[in-house]
């Protein structure tokens, strides 16, 4: 055989096995490529390609594929921050978000959203479709592009408050310019009638009806300045005390048991006291009147079904307080003594509005007008299916 065949045999035979040889390495590189791509993608930072006993290409290989995967977990783990920082702020807002795709599912959506719509899961928009018809909350609607899909980001806001201050101001002007109008009328009637009086001695008609007219006069002035007072609430003279010897001592001005919580004992609240007191005893005492009133009710029906179910009922006023999340003051004046219906429960903080034969109208009205002006807020909750009424109060 030809010396130059074998030597072309050879040769040949070397390049095959090289290429073999390089193929292999390659597939092999290939193959930790995809793999630490895949791992990356399924989220598995926790692999290492070695360095120590290897072939120097191999060596520069694996270090260079570490690199990557340090690089990319750096970038992951930032962009996983953010996204929780992010999530903060929009949980720290009161503001609720809803993103909801075409389809009106719900991508995602803020601790505000779920309380706002008084839910405690969120995934489509029919479970809500009604509560956004509620005029308390206000929503605004923007259209964006997630991930190449189109979406809506929906914001709600709670504007009671906003509605209540607005109302209670509207009434505030009304009041005044009532009391201003009717004592400038009233004022000199009484002055003159007290007058008469004085020169009247015979006529027992006459001084008998400036007797009623003085008299009215000075019911109506009376009448006019209590009212006065829903519009000149002090300015509160905040300071900080405990919260469970102040409610014990309103429970003992209340002529009725009154189960106490506080939670915890050494709650503190910065609050004016003596107008916080009027508050809680003002409420107190609606809860003990609201029992009588029940009392009379079931006797004048004489139903001894009820009157039984009734007295295995046990009636309990009680008195929670505690802090919420945003660290503000709860306390809660609770009552069994039955739920205000639907018709009146939408008029009770409106000044003069009364369902008592000899009430005012004015005791919740200044109560909340209290709580407003001390930068709190006092609303009504009602338990249906317990029958327990709650007032609340929120001192921030």
């Amino acid at each position: 055989m030809d010396i130059n065949k074998v030597i072309i045999i050879v040769l040949l035979l070397v390049a095959v096995v090289g290429y073999i040889r390089l193929y292999r390495h390659y597939r092999r590189n290939i193959k930790k490529v995809t793999f630490l791509f895949d791992a990356i993608d399924n989220g598995d930072f926790s692999f290492n390609f070695p360095t120590e006993k290897r072939f120097k290409e191999d060596k520069i290989l694996h270090q260079s594929l570490n690199r990557i995967k340090l690089f990319l977990q750096h970038t992951r783990e930032e962009q996983m921050e953010r996204e929780k920082y992010y999530e903060q702020i929009l949980n720290a807002v009161d503001t609720g978000i809803l993103v909801v795709d075409s389809h009106d599912n719900i991508l995602q959506h803020n601790q505000a959203a779920l309380r706002l719509l008084d839910t405690d899961v969120l995934t489509h928009m029919n479970q809500v479709k009604g509560k956004l018809k509620d005029e308390h909350l206000a929503k605004h609607e923007t259209q964006a592009m997630l991930k190449d899909k189109h979406v809506r980001i929906i914001a709600l806001s709670d504007v009671s408050h906003e509605l209540s201050n607005q109302e209670v101001d509207s009434w505030i002007k009304l009041i005044r310019v009532l009391t201003h109008e009717i004592m400038n009328t009233i004022t000199p009637v009484t002055s003159l009638s007290e007058t008469l009086l004085t020169r009247v001695t015979e006529d027992k008609d006459l001084k008998q009806g400036l007797e009623t007219i003085h008299k009215t006069g000075t019911e109506l002035l009376a009448f006019v300045n209590n009212y006065r007072r829903f519009t000149h609430v002090p300015q509160p003279q905040s300071a900080l005390f405990y919260v469970e010897p102040f409610l014990e001592r309103m429970a003992l001005l209340c002529n009725h048991e009154v189960e106490l919580e506080v939670s915890p004992k050494d709650l503190l609240v910065y609050a004016d006291e003596s107008l916080l007191s009027h508050v809680v005893t003002n409420l107190l005492k609606n809860a003990v009147e609201a029992f009588r009133e029940k009392e009379r009710e079931d006797k004048q029906e004489c139903r001894s079904a009820d009157l039984q179910s009734a007295a295995s009922k046990k009636a309990f006023i009680r008195l929670k307080a505690y802090a919420n999340a945003q660290e503000s003051i709860i306390i809660d004046v609770s009552n069994n003594a039955g739920l205000i219906p639907e018709d009146v429960a939408s008029h009770i903080f409106i000044p003069f509005f009364t369902t008592k034969p000899e009430g005012s109208g004015i005791g919740l009205s200044l109560s909340r007008q209290i709580m407003r002006v001390s930068g709190g807020s006092l609303s009504l909750h009602q338990d249906k299916a317990q029958g327990i009424t709650t007032f609340r109060i929120i001192i921030p």
